[in-house]
């Protein structure tokens, strides 16, 4: 092995210990999942295989709330945070005078710590608080903006267990954001019909809108579809309501019959939901699309919807399409969450620059992207385990429609949703490996319902303040559709004191299919409010950030964040003799290996030779390396990440002539292929 080569026993260890085959990793699945030649699916291999789509949205947790301890994605041990004032982690928030890390709902004191875990009420979440809580960006008003220390308290494996086993089972989105930083009726609407407009923004439940919902595409698209609700009892979550045509049909009309109408019988809606779900199952008239609305108490909604019933609800819904296992093998089940509520994520979310495609903007502010919520996608075509972390929000539940109704013959498009969602967040079909079905419902925990249980429970409060622990290990990943890089290309001085730093984003090379967001955060010296961009597949953009007189007077520390955990952070003193070092970044193929590698181009531009170090702060034990580069010179070298660590690097340089000065390169490198998380 060469110097730049990663350990290959330690990897192949590290993989091992994690549960996952050291070479395969496409083949990845569970313990009990072996692919199976059986199953109803037309057998095509293609997105035409599926034939239901359902669709369970319930209502307001956030990603890390749920599983942010959870093995292998984004969460509580994300080495690529983002920082607040003063380089404190984003998971250490202010909380008045004081600060407060993510805490565990399950380990309060005074009284059953599992109940008050799933008792534990609600929170502000409407369009004011939730854009206090973002701050444009800068994520550090949580506490002060939502509404208290609960904003940061969290659930496990232990509080969850079956969502836990069905994240196990399926696949998992740790880049699914909400679609609107706001409230319940906004995030719905996105759902059923791709957007809101400028006076339906605020609030929970919308009324009167007017434009178009996806329902009426796949009405006229031929597409069998169906609400499974109960008018009376659907806390206002059926998004179709909103829409005057659906609130002024009368029976006889489908769009009355097909979504406004109420599921049969006298048993309690959740069990009458789930009861018409499986009758239709038998029947063999489940539509080719479904959404399910639950009533408050299987919601999951922090204000009287204990997590506890809404996973009883999930499981009924699961054992009731599983009435027919054929069905249940021709079905892709997507379960999100409409939004937030308040509860606390740690990753930005990507927004629109002013004025981006067709996108919303009110107030100056914009409507979204929103901040991450759990997305479990379960399908005979993704079993196994699988993390994504390709960006998505509500739309694309249309978007994988669309797709879908095409693949069938029957293609139904929606005109709603903006050119830069379209843009920047994907369709869903990623997620899918139709040459490998995993036929069956796994064996999942048993749930039960706690009914009044909660009532009387007071709130929880938390007993410690670090950083939880995220379980150990890694997970398989998709692929992503994007090759993100970059680097703070140069310096230049201007009169007056003026300094700009420029900055390089690149979204180039084969696996970039769609376009990637990036943001930079200015962490000290000058204004801390980050700057947004978005660089379409194979391109690349640059901007500049004045660091000279009023604006730090020569000192820097800026960080840049892309998908997927890219974080590239530098700082130095413009003024110093960092002034004259330059690192550029870029992925090229080794030839040693074949595989693509991180390179670095170190350059001097000063008059004297100098000594540039690298070193690994994760995923590899060697090193440090050093590189003498002479006057007016530049030197280039790899790291293979792609060969030795399934693509993930984390390492910074730093220069001998100047000890402020130094560089961070943190990522993914992308080849098409399935890898595992960082």
């Amino acid at each position: 092995m060469d110097r730049r080569k990663f350990l290959g026993a330690a990897a192949t260890a590290a993989i091992g210990a994690a549960g996952l085959p050291a070479a395969g990793i496409a083949g990845a699945r569970d313990a009990e999942a072996a692919p199976s030649a059986t199953g109803t699916g037309t057998g095509t291999g293609t997105l035409a295989d599926v034939r239901h789509v359902v669709v369970l949205m319930q209502e307001n947790r956030s990603f890390d709330h749920y599983f942010g301890r959870m093995k292998g994605v984004r969460g509580f041990a994300d080495r690529s945070a983002v920082l607040l004032e003063g380089g404190r982690s984003v998971f250490d928030q202010p909380n008045g005078a004081s600060r407060q890390h993510p805490w565990s709902l399950g380990a309060s004191a005074g009284g059953d710590p599992r109940l008050l875990a799933q008792c534990s009420d609600g929170l502000g979440h409407t369009w004011s608080t939730q854009h206090a809580a973002w701050h444009k960006g800068l994520l550090d008003n949580w506490s002060a903006g939502v509404g208290g220390v609960r904003t940061m308290g969290y659930l496990d494996r232990a509080d969850i267990p079956f969502h836990y086993a069905l994240a196990d089972a399926y696949t998992l989105c740790d880049a699914y954001f909400c679609s609107a930083l706001s409230g319940t009726g906004a995030n719905r609407a996105y759902l059923w019909s791709g957007k809101i407009d400028s006076t339906h923004y605020d609030g929970g439940e919308l009324h009167g809108c007017t434009w178009r919902t996806y329902a009426e595409d796949l009405q006229d698209a031929g597409v069998s579809w169906k609400v499974y609700q109960r008018a009376s009892d659907n806390f206002g979550d059926n998004g179709l309501a909103y829409f005057r045509r659906f609130a002024d049909a009368a029976p006889g009309d489908p769009l009355y019959d097909r979504g406004m109408a109420s599921v049969p019988g006298s048993k309690p809606t959740h069990e009458a939901i789930a009861d018409a779900i499986r009758a239709d199952v038998l029947a063999g008239t489940l539509p080719e699309v479904s959404w399910i609305v639950a009533d408050a108490e299987f919601s999951e909604h922090p204000s009287g919807g204990p997590p506890g019933d809404g996973h009883h609800f999930v499981n009924m819904v699961l054992q009731a399409l599983n009435a027919d296992p054929d069905v249940f093998d021709s079905t892709a089940l997507f379960l999100n969450y409409d939004e937030n509520d308040g509860y606390f994520d740690h990753v930005p979310p990507p927004v629109p620059h002013a004025g981006a495609d067709g996108e919303l903007v009110i107030g100056g502010q914009p409507v979204g992207l929103g901040f991450r919520v759990p997305m479990i996608v379960v399908s005979p075509w993704t079993r196994g385990g699988w993390v994504s972390s390709e960006v998505f929000d509500h739309t694309s539940v249309i978007r994988f429609l669309e797709q879908w109704t095409a693949a069938v013959g029957k293609p139904a498009s929606c005109a709603n949703i903006s050119a830069w969602r379209r843009k920047v967040c994907g369709d869903l079909t990623g997620l899918f490996d139709f040459s490998s079905p995993v036929y069956g419902l796994p064996a999942l925990p048993a749930t039960s319902v706690l009914g009044s249980a909660c009532n009387g429970v007071p709130n929880p409060a938390p007993q410690d303040n670090r950083l939880p622990d995220q379980e150990p290990g890694v997970r398989p990943a998709r692929p992503l559709p994007y090759q993100a890089n970059g680097y703070l290309d140069r310096l230049e001085f201007g009169s007056g004191g003026k300094i700009l730093a420029w900055f390089a984003m690149a979204n180039e090379g084969a696996p970039a299919r769609s376009a990637a967001h990036f943001s930079i955060h200015p962490n000290a010296h000058r204004s801390r409010t980050p700057w947004q961009y978005t660089v379409d597949a194979g391109d690349g953009t640059e901007d500049y950030f004045n660091v000279g007189s009023g604006w730090g007077d020569g000192r820097y520390d800026i960080s840049m964040y892309g998908p997927n955990r890219l974080m590239r952070r530098f700082r130095g003193d413009a003024t110093t003799a960092g002034k004259d070092m330059s690192v550029r970044s870029y992925y090229a193929v080794h030839s040693g290996t074949g595989r693509l590698a991180i390179w670095f181009s170190m350059t001097n531009s000063s008059t004297a030779p100098v000594t540039f170090t690298i070193t690994a702060n994760h995923y590899r034990s060697d090193g440090p390396w050093t590189y003498t580069v002479p006057a007016g010179g530049s030197v280039d070298d790899y790291f293979n990440a792609v060969a030795y660590h399934n693509g993930w690097y984390d390492l910074t340089v730093t220069v001998d002539a100047d000890a402020a000065w130094s560089q961070r390169f943190t990522g993914h490198i992308e080849t098409g292929a399935p890898s595992v998380t960082g």
